[in-house]
């Protein structure tokens, strides 16, 4: 058993093995608390400022 599996298992369910790896290693539950916030359009989905992203249409419609 792991020392992530252990902690999980003290936590009582309220966190998974993989989610205290992420706490440990990157300081957040999941990768997606990294991701610009939806409701902020300045930002193009590939990170980059919305003015700055030449394929910002092609990313919005289609995907990153």
């Amino acid at each position: 058993m792991t020392h992530y599996e252990i902690l999980a298992k003290a936590s009582d369910g309220k966190l998974t093995p993989t989610e205290v790896y992420n706490l440990e290693t990157y300081g957040v539950k999941h990768p997606s608390e990294f991701a610009p916030d939806p409701e902020d359009e300045s930002f193009c989905v590939c990170g980059k400022k919305i003015d700055d992203c030449d394929e910002a249409y092609e990313h919005i419609t289609s995907g990153y």
